[in-house]
């Protein structure tokens, strides 16, 4: 570049923007002048211009007449390979790090780099460069968060990632710091935490990777000076020209339109806030892409249950979900929640209210299903496992969902009082406003069936409501007699009681309402067969014991069981009903048996529902159809 040339770059003008003025400061012409003395290429239609709010940063003065931004040659890039001799298309200096190669991570060394160059100060060859570079009293990334500001990621991902990325780089930092003493580089006694902290987060806000411009090399990060000064936004249209082994021209595909004043931005691509947090020390508001990150890993016993059982065969995932997810390792991968109207769309499932959740955490809890409730994927149907599956399912990710939610509650009272708040809040709100919505989907699936009316909806019902419900005046009068009277406080003992009532009800009256309530159960859970044995001797005992003190019989002081026994010698199968019963053909020991069926069912229907802050034991109650259609897994909430 001539010297009339860099006389120009010098007297630009100064820029007026809605009233603010941006002048180019004398470190903004050093940088220019060097940059284009060393056959770095700026358009003329741009100015770089600074202010407080957005450091440097690059404005148009006009349209643009070339789509070419700035192209910057390879030679002035810095990196690790600076320090390597084979390299002949960057600068290579004489460094004391030299000897550390092989010795200390590439990345870390790249960094020792940039903390010697800044330190050299006008000796270094990137000088005017670093001095517009970002000092650590700028620095927003939450590496740089006091105890206040971390307040405000408190309950989010970002929060832990953090504290491990920080602590992970003091460990390299002190493992380097002692390698460089014993190789007796000076620099060991100069380069503080802080210093690599700053240098770590100038690469991770700045840098590129190596791969387009040397294919054939490994990926390092790269610095390119002036390409790097252009702020991030997702809505910018650019092309990235990377000319191998020469240099990395930006062009700005909408150029021509460009108002005088306007900001010209970089695409880096669609980024959460997460990663622009942490990364570049900034959020969008309204970031369309945001998504709230989960990680699970299957306990060891479960994984290898799920292996034994072919739970991890693709024919075997449940609700028509995507199988992608199988050809990955689950312990490592992360798992994103969507809210309604994400732009990625939602997970494929036939279950509305499952749509927001990935996949793999639905497979997980489908599997933790199977395993509970000691069911043969090879007996249901995997594509649409019905009322009873779909239920515990759906309740075990409300309750996970919502003790993850917990944690980050929707509206933060605390107002933020610096950028770095006000940003930690931008993001922390939205993930909150992620979870929450994906938990109200799950939780509005709960509330219609805990509203539904029995005998014409499904119904969610509690021991006490079932009760109120099926049992007649008198039948509830007893039952809640005597279960005041054996002090009875363990919902599933209750619950086992009141199926063992209403079964009797049902073998004395088949037409009854309660036995139409109950049909449903009857066909999930056939009688069992003395064969089928007692596991949980001390509740059998209980109710064979006092099931007459709970439920009333037909005749003035008849055992019931006494009773249920005669009906089972007696029974005699009508033809001419094909809604199910419990009672199929005559059997003897018919007290016994409807005890063992009612300890099953509640064993296998109870489900815990969080609600008021309490977990309700609740059995999910539905009119029966003749051709097993069950609508309300299908229905979306709203």
């Amino acid at each position: 570049m001539s010297s009339n040339d860099a006389q120009g770059v010098l007297q630009r003008p100064t820029l007026q923007v809605e009233g603010e003025a941006y002048t180019t400061n004398p470190a903004t012409e050093a940088l220019l002048q060097w940059f284009q003395e060393q056959g770095g290429h700026i358009s003329d239609d741009v100015r770089v211009v600074h202010n407080n709010s957005q450091g440097f940063h690059m404005r148009a003065i006009r349209p643009l007449t070339s789509p070419v931004v700035v192209t910057c040659p390879l030679k002035l890039t810095l990196s690790c390979l600076n320090l390597d001799p084979e390299q002949k298309e960057v600068w290579h200096i004489a460094s004391c790090l030299r000897p550390c190669q092989g010795k200390i991570p590439d990345h870390i060394l790249t960094y020792l780099l940039l903390i010697e160059q800044r330190l050299m100060g006008k000796d270094s060859p990137w000088h005017a460069y670093i001095t517009c570079l970002p000092g650590p009293d700028t620095m927003a990334t939450p590496l740089w968060f006091d105890e206040q500001d971390m307040t405000f990621l408190a309950g989010t991902s970002l929060a832990p990632a953090a504290k491990e990325r920080k602590t992970d780089y003091y460990q390299q930092w002190a493992q380097a710091v002692t390698v460089m003493k014993d190789l007796g580089v000076s620099l060991a006694e100069q380069v503080d935490f802080e210093s690599l902290l700053w240098a770590a987060t100038i690469f991770t806000s700045r840098a590129f990777i190596s791969t387009h411009i040397l294919p054939n090399h490994e990926t390092v990060p790269v610095l390119f000076p002036v390409v790097d000064i252009l702020n991030h936004s997702v809505s910018a249209k650019v092309e990235w020209d990377f000319k191998p082994h020469a240099s990395f021209s930006l062009k700005l595909l909408e150029g021509d339109s460009f108002e005088p004043g306007q900001e010209l931005y970089n695409n880096y691509a669609p980024k959460q806030n997460d990663e622009l947090l942490l990364g570049y020390g900034f959020c969008l508001s309204n970031n369309p892409i945001e998504q709230f990150p989960l990680k699970l890993a299957f306990p060891p016993m479960l994984q290898d249950y799920a292996r034994a059982t072919g739970l991890f065969n693709p024919e075997n995932v449940p609700f028509g979900m995507s199988t992608d997810f199988l050809t990955k390792d689950p312990n490592n991968e992360q798992h994103f929640l969507r809210a309604k109207g994400h732009p990625f769309g939602r997970y494929h499932n036939c279950t509305p209210f499952f749509q927001g959740i990935p996949p793999y955490i639905v497979h997980f809890f489908f599997i933790q299903t199977l395993l509970s409730l000691e069911l043969n994927v090879k007996d249901i149907n995997v594509q649409k496992p019905g009322a009873n599956i779909t239920l515990q399912v759906l309740t075990l990710l409300h309750q996970a969902i919502s003790q993850r939610s917990s944690s980050l509650a929707l509206v933060l009272a605390d107002e933020p009082q610096n950028d770095k708040q006000t940003y930690a809040k931008l993001y922390r709100d939205g993930q909150a406003t992620i979870i929450h919505s994906v938990r109200l989907e799950l939780q509005r699936a709960i509330d219609r069936l805990r509203k539904g009316a029995l005998r014409k909806d499904a119904a969610l019902l509690t021991s006490t409501e079932a009760a109120n419900t099926l049992l007649s005046p008198t039948q509830l009068t007893k039952f809640t007699s005597a279960v005041a009277n054996n002090n009875l406080g363990d919902n599933r003992l209750i619950w086992t009681t009141l199926l063992a009532c209403l079964a009797t009800y049902s073998l004395m009256d088949p037409e009854s309402p309660t036995a139409a309530s109950l049909r449903s159960l009857f066909v999930r859970h056939p009688l069992p067969t003395l064969e089928d044995g007692i596991e949980d001797a001390e509740t059998y005992s209980f109710i064979d014991e006092h099931l007459s003190d709970f439920a009333v019989s037909s005749g003035q002081g008849e055992d019931v069981l006494q009773h249920l026994d005669d009906i089972g010698d007696a029974y005699v199968h009508d033809d001419s009903v094909s809604d199910p019963s419990l009672l199929s053909a005559q059997t003897e020991n018919l007290g016994a048996r409807v005890i063992m069926w009612a300890m099953r069912a509640a064993e296998q229907e109870v489900v815990h529902v969080l609600e008021d802050g309490q977990s309700r034991g609740c059995i999910l109650f539905q009119p029966w159809h003749q051709d097993g259609k069950e609508e309300w897994m299908y229905q979306e909430t709203v």
